[in-house]
């Protein structure tokens, strides 16, 4: 579909962030979701039009991540290579569903990022998502959105830990 230059493109929507979840998973695939659509699993909620994802690196796990992309509708991602993945900071898989690959977000990786991850089944997937503290770290960039996200992600935290403290 395309758009006029002055028109927003289109949002993700919650079944395309399934569609992904669903092949990563019956992949085996090892990853981490980050981004908005992580920030709108806690809460805060913002348009997107991609899916970030932050992978585990080893060279089996990328080739599983490109596996599960590459069933994608335009199979974009079967133009990549484990060695694209290996030497970009970020891939961007421009398919009928938009989405980024990365190996750190920030100075974020997989392995920190999958320590304290939540996991949320939907329709039988289940959606491994960035706690808020990795979201945070994630967001601590010097662009102007991830600052904005930061400071209400920071804002979400507090809020959440004052619920949690006049309920016990």
């Amino acid at each position: 579909m395309a758009t006029k230059p002055d028109q927003p493109a289109p949002s993700l929507s919650d079944d395309e962030l399934l569609r992904v979840c669903r092949l990563l998973q019956q992949h085996q695939a090892r990853y981490v979701l980050v981004g908005a659509c992580a920030c709108g699993l806690h809460g805060l909620v913002r348009s997107t039009q991609d899916v970030d994802l932050l992978i585990e690196s080893s060279p089996e796990n990328m080739q599983r991540v490109i596996d599960a992309l590459s069933e994608l509708p335009d199979h974009a991602a079967r133009e990549l290579t484990v060695k694209d993945l290996q030497e970009n900071v970020v891939v961007k898989i421009a398919d009928e569903i938009m989405v980024d690959v990365a190996k750190q977000a920030w100075t974020l990786d997989y392995e920190e990022a999958i320590k304290d991850a939540a996991t949320l089944e939907v329709e039988g997937v289940r959606i491994i998502y960035a706690s808020l503290d990795a979201l945070i770290k994630s967001k601590s960039t010097y662009r102007d959105q991830d600052r904005v996200d930061r400071q209400q992600l920071i804002w979400l935290k507090q809020k959440k830990a004052t619920e949690k403290h006049g309920a016990g």
